[in-house]
């Protein structure tokens, strides 16, 4: 007998007879259920709420966004027809698709820009970027451009304004760069890139001088996007703390710029050998700083103040910008994936949370971070957590008619948290993104489009996108079936091997995609319950006595000497503490499920002599020390080169910092952070930074970041000067007081 194999075309229709034979009852079967809400291909069921797609323009819900108790409705008004069109046998999907593309169109301002969201006018650093690169790169690259160029100033990314006077307090602005490489891989246009090269090699050499520790082998700065400083770090750490920092999304986001700008360099022949060591080293680092064998995953931050301790909650966007940008490896991502805790509603910012802090990044989940999640879950072809995390996204959108900023962990709901947008412009993007990047598997890189598609078998049938642009040629993409590979591939019906489009590509030309209908091997996630961790002890110390307040439903109490972990006890004192050197210790709770609390205010101890002050006004040059001023003022026009010198006693090490006053803005906004480079015996140290105090308060002083020196015995010189990489983002105002100079010797 002679076997026929069917062709592909048999095969389709087969697969289309037997797909519609099955349509009639597939609304009634769930995509996702648990038992807080159902995901059905053409509704949302959540407890007494429902939100029904009737087609692909029009969705209804009665859960309570408004004042009126009548079910609310979205109807499509806009004019969709020059963007990607979707199409699948989900009409929910179809839905969801369509009012996110309208909310994405509704945001753009008159000058062509993206507004951030309904509440938030305007373009912002970080929303603009994270929105380019999970979707506005591939629908709107030309207003994605303009957006991205409003963060530019005197030739360099912009940091918005925040904490202490933002950068460098904030330091994630590079991900501006990751966002610009993202238009380049969409539209191939080299006079883009010849523009946004050397804007970003500006900014990373500014970066290079300000914020990477040589040391350390990491870069300061604030977590990115969690830029309210109290609703993720401990209450006692001020700017000057955070900038001192080292967290996991930063790393993250200055790994991907340099690697950015090597590629970039490649192309434009240049020479990037220098960032090929650092990010090299960046890497090596993250991996032995912030991974926790035990855990599985990535730690949160290193924080302190003359050492570090690692806080040992999850980061979210953090963990998944590892697995996206390769800092993770193979097996890390997929531990990382199956280990990091989510909740029933989404993902939280941080897991667990802090305990008395109201819902924002605390206590929330955001839909932009659940998208940069759910890419690295098909990344690492997690199934299970894809379907989790698509699930996530549809029912926020559907049920609230719109793409929020925000929401609670505990209930899903929108309500009580202390400020939420309707069309969030990242939000909006993060819902494309489970399209563009998840379901269908879009990858684009400096040479090609790539396919990668990871369909959940809920999601069977077929995904249709039609009229994608991409550099010279438009696409029509049909893609069938479910699975995690491709089985067939076809470019106007001649099968190819690589699922790819070339660069180069012009003109019109149709895609299909056969899938293999097999899941990959068994995943899984670790949903848990929402939990808040211990609250932070007080230390103090007296009589040779650490004492601590007793917290409950700790556990016991974890003693960090030099920010190592000394002893760990079920007492709320360590007896026969004895200060022979400078010491610092800190403690923190532990609970009976193994959750942290943050280590409080570090206690540094000595003996009294082993501290030096000096009266700052008393290096002046004596021409300008006759005024009453008790400091030395430090500004663009005033002592740009202050001068200092210091006896050391003996060889040693010490630590230096210096008591400042900044009132030129509050501490939580706007971006006049004092910044001046520090000199020892003519060698380079670092960037002292000079975070607000509050505005027009020069009566509130505190201590800078401290640097650790070794110096000889005898004179020792020091300088403190303005160069150019201390501009700060204002450009103008860049002035502070200088009450007194501390030196600490170590030993």
């Amino acid at each position: 007998m002679i076997k026929i194999k069917p062709s592909a075309t048999i095969i389709l229709l087969l697969f289309l007879l037997s797909y519609t034979l099955q349509s009639c009852d597939q609304n009634d079967t769930p995509l996702y259920s648990s038992a807080e809400y159902s995901i059905y291909p053409n509704r949302v069921i959540q407890g007494k709420y429902t939100a029904l797609a009737k087609d692909s323009i029009h969705i209804t819900t009665n859960y309570p966004i408004g004042s009126s108790k009548k079910k609310k409705s979205w109807t499509l008004q806009t004019d969709l027809s020059p963007l990607p069109s979707y199409h699948s046998n989900q009409v929910l999907l179809n839905a969801i698709y369509n009012l996110s593309l309208e909310e994405l169109e509704k945001n753009i301002a008159p000058d062509t820009t993206f507004n951030t969201g309904e509440k938030w006018q305007g373009v912002w650093t970080r929303d603009i970027s994270y929105s380019t690169i999970l979707a506005l790169a591939i629908t709107h690259p030309e207003i994605a451009m303009n957006s991205l160029l409003r963060k530019v100033k005197h030739g360099k990314i912009i940091q918005d304004t925040g904490t202490g006077g933002s950068w460098p307090i904030s330091s994630d602005r590079m991900i501006w760069s990751t966002a610009a490489w993202e238009i380049y891989k969409t539209t191939g246009d080299p006079d883009w890139l010849r523009r946004v090269y050397f804007l970003i090699k500006n900014s990373t050499e500014d970066d290079l001088n300000v914020v990477w520790d040589y040391q350390q082998h990491l870069f300061k700065g604030e977590s990115s996007f969690l830029d309210w400083r109290e609703q993720s770090y401990p209450k006692w750490m001020e700017p000057k703390d955070i900038y001192n920092s080292f967290d996991l999304s930063t790393q993250a986001v200055h790994y991907q710029s340099l690697q950015v700008l090597i590629r970039m360099g490649y192309i434009l022949g240049k020479d990037v050998q220098k960032y090929e060591h650092i990010s090299k080293a960046l890497k090596s680092s993250i991996n032995e700083k912030f991974w926790m064998p035990e855990k599985q995953y990535y730690g949160q931050f290193l924080y302190g103040e003359k050492h570090h301790v690692l806080s040992r909650k999850s980061e979210s966007l953090g963990e998944a910008l590892m697995i996206l940008w390769g800092i993770a490896d193979k097996d890390k991502s997929t531990k990382i994936i199956r280990n990091c805790p989510v909740t029933a509603f989404g993902i939280p910012c941080f897991y667990p949370q802090i305990p008395d802090i109201p819902a924002y990044h605390n206590q929330a989940i955001w839909p932009f971070v659940q998208a940069y999640w759910n890419w690295a879950a098909a990344k690492t072809k997690n199934m299970e957590s894809l379907e989790w995390g698509l699930a996530s996204i549809f029912r926020s959108s559907a049920l609230f008619l719109t793409n929020k900023e925000n929401f609670r962990i505990t209930d899903g709901d929108f309500n009580g948290t202390a400020i939420n947008s309707n069309r969030q412009l990242w939000s909006v993007a993060g819902t494309l993104s489970a399209y563009y990047h998840c379901l269908l598997g879009l990858n684009f890189t400096a040479g090609r489009l790539e396919f990668r598609p990871f369909i959940p078998r809920a999601y069977k049938g077929i995904q249709h996108l039609k009229g994608l642009h991409y550099r010279s040629t438009i696409l029509d993409i049909d893609i069938y079936g479910f699975g995690d590979k491709i089985l067939s591939y076809s470019v106007d019906g001649v099968p190819y091997k690589n699922p790819i489009i070339p660069k180069d590509l012009e003109g019109y030309h149709q895609v299909k995609i056969m899938m293999n209908n097999q899941m990959p091997a068994e995943s899984k996630i670790n949903i848990v319950a929402n939990a808040v961790a211990p609250r932070t002890p007080d230390l103090s110390y007296s009589e040779n006595q650490l004492r601590w307040n007793k917290i409950k439903d700790a556990d016991h109490y974890n003693i960090y000497q030099n920010g190592n972990l000394l002893l760990e006890t079920s007492d709320n004192y360590m007896a026969d503490v004895q200060i022979n050197e400078t010491v610092e210790f800190a403690v923190q709770a532990v609970d009976t499920l193994g959750y942290q609390s943050f280590t409080n205010k570090p206690i540094l101890l000595n003996q009294s002599r082993f501290h030096r002050f000096l009266e700052a006004e008393s290096f002046l040059p004596k021409t300008k020390s006759k005024t009453a001023n008790s400091y030395a003022e430090l500004s663009k026009k005033q002592n740009q080169e202050y001068l200092f010198k210091i006896k050391a006693p003996r060889d040693g090490d010490y630590w230096i910092d210096f008591l400042y006053a900044n009132g030129n803005g509050p501490i939580n906004t706007d971006n006049k952070c004092g910044l001046r480079s520090f000199w020892v015996n003519d060698s380079y140290v670092g960037s002292i930074v000079f975070p607000q105090r509050g505005k027009d308060n020069w009566t509130d002083y505190g201590y800078t970041n401290t640097f650790e020196i070794s110096i000889p015995k005898g004179n020792n010189y020091f300088r403190i000067s303005f160069e150019d990489f201390n501009e700060n983002m204002n450009g103008e105002v860049n002035s502070v007081r200088i009450d007194k100079i501390r030196l600490i010797r170590k030993r």
